[in-house]
C-alpha cells in the first residue's frame, strides 16, 4: 500500500468509516467472506452501464440483489445508490431489515457501510465513500426477519476521477421490465440447469371408471315404486355402501313377472315339505320328492335371474301394491361408491330393464391414452404418465400400465394404452379430457427449463432471460424431450442463466413499447 493510501485510510478511520481485516474482524464486520451464497457462474452477473450508473445483478438461494451504482471516486462520498432486494421466495420486495455492503480488497481487508431499513420497500439507497481506487469485491449482507443472507454481488472499481471511469454502454437489444412493475405482479425466475429428463410422449386422452368400480344397476322387473317406501333414495354424489338398499320395486303380476315366480317358489316349498312326509310315511314313492325339488331348483334359478332369492326380506313399505308387501323387491348397491345418476322418484313406474341408478368409486380412475401410430413401437417401454384435465393446471400422475392395445385403430390412427390413476380427493371425473405425456424408461441428460418458462409465440418456442434486475431478453429455443415439469434445451440458454416462469407476457408487453428500452427510472 502506498503511503498516500496509508494516510487517506487513517483519515478516514478517524472520520468513523470501518476497515476490517477478514481474517480478525472486530463486532461490527458480517465475517461471511468467502461463506457467501452467491451464484458466481458467469452468465448470473449482468453488468452494463446505464447513463451513469453501473447495475449489477446476483442471486442466491434465497435473495436476488439488483444493485444500480454511480460512478465511484477515491475519497468522496458517492451519489444514492439504488440496492434492490427481492425475496425469491414469492419474489416481493424486502420491506425490513439492515443492508450492509462490504467491499473487499485483493489484502483480504474490506471497507463496511450499512444502513437501516429500505426507505421504500426493496430499495436501499446507501451512500457509501471509499478512500482509495482500484478493483473491490462487493458483498451484500442483508440481516431482519425476513431474510439473513450475504451475497457476493462482484466487483466495483473506484476511479481517481469521474472522467477516469470508461463511458457507458448498453445493449439496444434488452427488453427493460422495472422492479417496481416485477413486484405488483405475479412474476417468477428460475435458474437453468442441468439434469436428466425422462423420455415421453404426448398424447391426448380420457379419464374413465376402473374396472369393478362402476356400476349400472337396472331394473330386474317392471312395477311401481312406492313413494312411502322410497322416501328416502339416495340421491347423486350421496355415498352407498354394498348391499345398501338403493329403492324398492313393488313388481307388476302376470305370467312370468317377478311376483308370479316368487309365488311360485313358495308354492313349490311348501310342496316339498309335504312331500318330504309323505316319502317319510311311504305314502309316496321317492320319484315325487325328486320331481318336486327339481322344479323348485328351476324356479329358484329363474328368480335368482332377476335378481331375487325366496329367502329376500319383504318390504316394510305400507303404501299400495298390486302383490302385497311379501313380494316388494329392495333393489341393492352392487358396489360401493357415490351416486352419479338416479333415473327414478317415488311413485314412479319402471319397466323391467331401465338404468335406475350408475355408482361409481372414483377413488381410482383409469386414463385411457390415444398415442399417435408413429409412436406406437415406444409404447412397450412405458412406466407411466403426467397429465393435466380440462379446466385445470394441476399435474396428476398415472404410475401404473394397464393394458396397451394390440393394433393400431384405422380411423384415428392411434393406439390405445390404459394407465391407472390415484383419485383420493375425486378431483378427476369420469369423461373429462386429458392431455398427457407417456413416460418411458430411460432419460436424457442436458440443459433444462421448467415447462412455465417456455412460451410460444408465432409458432416458435421461446423464453425470456433475465440478464440483469430490469434487464431481458427474448430467446428463440430449440427443445429436446420433457417429462411433462421439466424440458431439455438444445440451443437458447445457457446453465446458470435465469428464465421468467410467471410474468412472461408482461415482459413481452413490455417489449413492444419502445420507449421502456432501457431503465428509464430514478430513485
Amino acid at each position: 500500500m502506498t503511503l498516500a493510501s496509508r494516510l487517506a485510510l487513517a483519515a478516514l478511520l478517524s472520520t468513523g468509516a470501518l476497515l476490517l481485516g477478514c481474517s480478525g474482524g472486530s463486532s461490527g464486520d458480517h465475517s461471511h467472506g468467502e461463506d457467501a451464497h452467491s451464484h458466481s457462474a458467469a452468465p448470473r452477473a449482468a453488468e452494463s452501464a446505464h447513463g451513469s450508473r453501473a447495475a449489477t445483478t446476483e442471486w442466491s438461494d434465497r435473495l436476488e440483489i439488483f444493485a444500480e451504482h454511480p460512478v465511484m471516486v477515491a475519497g468522496q462520498e458517492s451519489a444514492p445508490w439504488a440496492v434492490h432486494v427481492t425475496r425469491l421466495d414469492g419474489y416481493r420486495p424486502l420491506t425490513e431489515g439492515a443492508l450492509t455492503l462490504r467491499f473487499r480488497r485483493p489484502d483480504g481487508a474490506a471497507y463496511v457501510h450499512s444502513v437501516e431499513g429500505p426507505p421504500e420497500p426493496g430499495i436501499f439507497t446507501p451512500q457509501p465513500t471509499i478512500p482509495e481506487t482500484g478493483t473491490f469485491r462487493l458483498f451484500a449482507v442483508v440481516e431482519g426477519p425476513q431474510a439473513q443472507d450475504t451475497v457476493e454481488v462482484g466487483d466495483v472499481t473506484v476511479y481517481e476521477s469521474t472522467s477516469a471511469a470508461p463511458a457507458p454502454g448498453g445493449s439496444s437489444a434488452e427488453i427493460s421490465y422495472l422492479k417496481e412493475q416485477q413486484w405488483e405482479t405475479a412474476f417468477g425466475v428460475a435458474e437453468v440447469q442441468k439434469r436428466s429428463v425422462q423420455r415421453s410422449i404426448e398424447a391426448p386422452g380420457t379419464i374413465e371408471p376402473f374396472a369393478g368400480r362402476h356400476a349400472k344397476v337396472s331394473a330386474p322387473v317392471s312395477g311401481l315404486t312406492p313413494a312411502r317406501a322410497n322416501l328416502n333414495m339416495p340421491a347423486p354424489g350421496d355415498r352407498v355402501q354394498e348391499g345398501q338398499t338403493l329403492a324398492t320395486l313393488s313388481p307388476s303380476g302376470g305370467e312370468g313377472s317377478y311376483a308370479d315366480l316368487k309365488g311360485r317358489v313358495q308354492r313349490l316349498q311348501r310342496e316339498v315339505r309335504r312331500a318330504e312326509r309323505l316319502v317319510e310315511a311311504e305314502a309316496i314313492p321317492q320319484k315325487r320328492l325328486v320331481e318336486a325339488r327339481h322344479d323348485l331348483t328351476l324356479a329358484r334359478a329363474a328368480l335368482e335371474s332377476m335378481g331375487g332369492s325366496d329367502g329376500q326380506r319383504a318390504s316394510t313399505s305400507s303404501g299400495p301394491s298390486t302383490t302385497g308387501a311379501g313380494f316388494n323387491y329392495d333393489l341393492k348397491a352392487p358396489i360401493s361408491g357415490r351416486v352419479q345418476e338416479r333415473h327414478l322418484a317415488p311413485g314412479s313406474r319402471v319397466e323391467v330393464g331401465t338404468v335406475l341408478y350408475t355408482i361409481v368409486d372414483p377413488s381410482r380412475v383409469w386414463l385411457r391414452l390415444r398415442v399417435s401410430a408413429e409412436h406406437a413401437s415406444a409404447v412397450s417401454r412405458a412406466t407411466g404418465a403426467v397429465f393435466t384435465v380440462e379446466g385445470s393446471d394441476t399435474a396428476y400422475e398415472a404410475s401404473r400400465v394397464v393394458s396397451t392395445g394390440a393394433s393400431i385403430d384405422a380411423d384415428t390412427r392411434t393406439l390405445p394404452v390404459r394407465l391407472e390413476a390415484p383419485n383420493p380427493n375425486g378431483a378427476l371425473k369420469i369423461g373429462m379430457m386429458a392431455d398427457a405425456r407417456l413416460l418411458l424408461d430411460g432419460s436424457k441428460p442436458g440443459i433444462t427449463i421448467p415447462n412455465e418458462a417456455i412460451q410460444t409465440e408465432d409458432g416458435q418456442p421461446v423464453a425470456y432471460v433475465q440478464t440483469g434486475g430490469e434487464s431481458f431478453e427474448r430467446r428463440p429455443l430449440q427443445l429436446g424431450p420433457t417429462d411433462g415439469q421439466h424440458t431439455l434445451v438444445e440451443r437458447g440458454v445457457q446453465v446458470g442463466e435465469h428464465v421468467v416462469t410467471a410474468g412472461a407476457y408482461q415482459v413481452y408487453l413490455a417489449s413492444l413499447n419502445t420507449s421502456q428500452i432501457g431503465h428509464g427510472h430514478t430513485h
